[in-house]
């Protein structure tokens, strides 16, 4: 663009010269008899040609359009690691050292791990015994559980029938006056809080009534209860004690016998699992902690430092080794709070090494300004070719923070301004007339035209000193306008500039009158017949 203004500046010099050479040109009358007479003569006459505009047009376009903004950034590894050792031992051995490229799962180094293998040993020890328990249990251990149980179940019921038979037998045959009443008493109290419940819940008269009721049959029954224990009989009471003791027992043996053979297995089994299930767990911690005395690559990378030394112990809270990944290297750069909203994840951005240049695609916008700098960190990734950038180098970053799609367009060279302005020259039946127009966002070639313009508007893209509002002008094709560009480089009129008769040899002047007095010259110059005018503003320039 520099070089298509510097020609349109020639070409410009060039034009008012030819035009000033032309306009001041004399021509004397030749000496001799005349229409004046003898010895008279005619004065040359200075005649000033009309200048021609002769234009070319172009109409806006509909595209889009970005304008790039500058930043500096730093390359870094798609993805660096950080490897602490969570024990401290002493070292016994080191496999890789800095600048060795490693692959993930390679072992890294090694630590003391004699308490460690002891530790385990015991547990795995621990694991087989309480898995050779467990197969007991739930084998002929529990069958004889379940035949001790049945046997001890017999054993109460008899104990219980002859208890029985013997308090009978002493009664003559007939059951016990205080164990029936006991019976008789443990259902009123039974009888007794059911009603209490209720009324509790719902205190009705009805509900009321009956936990009077309730409450007067239990105390009745207790009261007979004790009187038939206040007997002086000895030999009754042992006899109904031993008959209670074994009823008791019977009880007892029933429940076990019951939750053995029934939901006793089932428990049985849980117990089992459970017991196998931490003694598996210890193990298995046993053998994780074994582990930690061994350290793996967690990537494949490069090794960028080491941290450790053999028969020394490593700090759990220092990287002992640092690892990259260098296959896929990002650039991480900061960013206004405009620029980062302009930006996209997915956008393509440039980076510019050493006259080197990269594409990149934007894979993270943090959405929170960096404490210090108040800026928002971006993240790009690089393409394979970026691959030999070295890590932590300065870049400088190129990405498009602002952007018009489907905008009208037009060349920012065919614009002008005035007193802040802008306004365009369209053409119009022969007419050029002045536009104002209303710019949006610019870049060093396009301007989006926001208003003043549609795609029909004919723009006129020839500059000319005397292009103003309602001038007339000549259009002129392709072959036309690079003729008159041509002609005008090398110091001759254009074509299509009229001049006056006998101008066509104005370069080829007798000698005689090559030597005009530069007085007159200048006398024409004062007079304005053939002095150069300032020419406007050029377009692209705002005044």
């Amino acid at each position: 663009m520099a070089k298509q203004q510097d020609k349109r500046k020639v070409i410009l010099i060039v034009a008012i010269l030819v035009v000033v050479l032309v306009s001041s040109m004399v021509f004397a009358a030749p000496s001799g008899g005349g229409p004046g007479g003898p010895g008279g003569g005619n004065m040359g006459q200075i005649e000033m040609s009309e200048s021609v505009i002769n234009v070319k047009l172009a109409t806006p376009t509909r595209g889009d359009i970005s304008r790039d903004t500058e930043f500096i950034g730093k390359i870094e590894p798609s993805e660096t690691v950080n490897v602490f050792p969570e024990i401290s031992e002493k070292v016994t051995k080191i496999y890789v050292e800095a600048g060795d490229t490693v692959q993930a799962g390679d072992l890294l180094f090694e630590m003391d791990d004699s308490d460690a293998q002891l530790s385990y040993k015991k547990a795995q020890v621990q694991y087989e015994g309480t898995q050779i328990n467990n197969d007991t249990t739930l084998g002929s251990n529990y069958e004889q559980q379940l035949i001790s149980a049945e046997n001890s179940l017999k054993n109460a019921q008899q104990q219980m029938t002859s208890a029985r038979q013997e308090l009978q037998e002493y009664n003559d045959d007939s059951e016990d006056e205080l164990i029936q009443a006991e019976k008789l008493r443990d259902r009123a109290y039974d009888d007794y809080i059911t009603a209490e419940k209720a009324y509790d819940e719902d205190p009705s008269e009805e509900n009321k009534q009956k936990l009077e009721e309730a409450e007067e049959k239990y105390l009745m029954y207790r009261d007979a209860v004790n009187e038939l224990e206040d007997t002086d009989d000895s030999q009754l009471r042992s006899l109904r004690n031993a008959y209670k003791s074994a009823q008791t027992s019977y009880d007892t043996a029933l429940e076990s016998y019951n939750l053995l053979k029934g939901g006793s297995l089932d428990d049985t089994k849980a117990s089992v699992e459970n017991s196998q299930k931490s003694a598996e767990l210890t193990l298995e911690e046993s053998a994780r902690t074994l582990e930690k005395y061994k350290v793996y690559a967690p990537i494949s990378g490069t090794v960028e430092s080491k941290n450790i030394t053999l028969y020394e112990s490593p700090s759990t809270q220092t990287a002992a080794y640092t690892i990259s990944n260098k296959a896929q290297m990002t650039v991480k750069f900061n960013a206004t709070a405009d620029a980062a909203s302009a930006l996209s994840i997915g956008d393509t951005i440039t980076i510019t090494k050493s006259g080197n240049e990269y594409t990149a695609t934007i894979i993270e916008i943090d959405t929170k300004a960096d404490d210090t700098t108040g800026l928002f960190p971006i993240k790009a990734q690089i393409g394979d070719e970026g691959e030999g950038l070295l890590n932590g180098v300065t870049v400088k970053v190129t990405a498009a923070t602002a952007k018009a799609e489907n905008a009208l367009l037009i060349d920012v060279d065919n614009i002008y301004y005035e007193d802040g302005q802008a306004y365009v020259f369209t053409y119009s039946d022969g007419k050029a007339y002045r536009t104002d127009i209303q710019v949006g966002m610019t870049n060093a070639e396009t301007a989006v035209v926001e208003s003043g313009l549609d795609e029909n508007s004919q723009i006129i893209t020839t500059w000319h000193p005397d292009l103003k509002d309602g001038a007339s002008v000549n259009l002129m094709d392709e072959t036309s306008a690079q003729d008159s560009a041509a002609d005008t480089a090398e110091g001759t009129v254009p074509e299509g500039t009229p001049v006056t008769e006998g101008e066509e040899q104005s370069e080829q002047l007798p000698e005689e009158n090559s030597s005009q007095p530069a007085q007159e010259a200048q006398a024409q110059d004062n007079n304005g017949e053939a002095s150069g005018q300032e020419p406007d503003q050029q377009p692209g320039q705002e005044g």
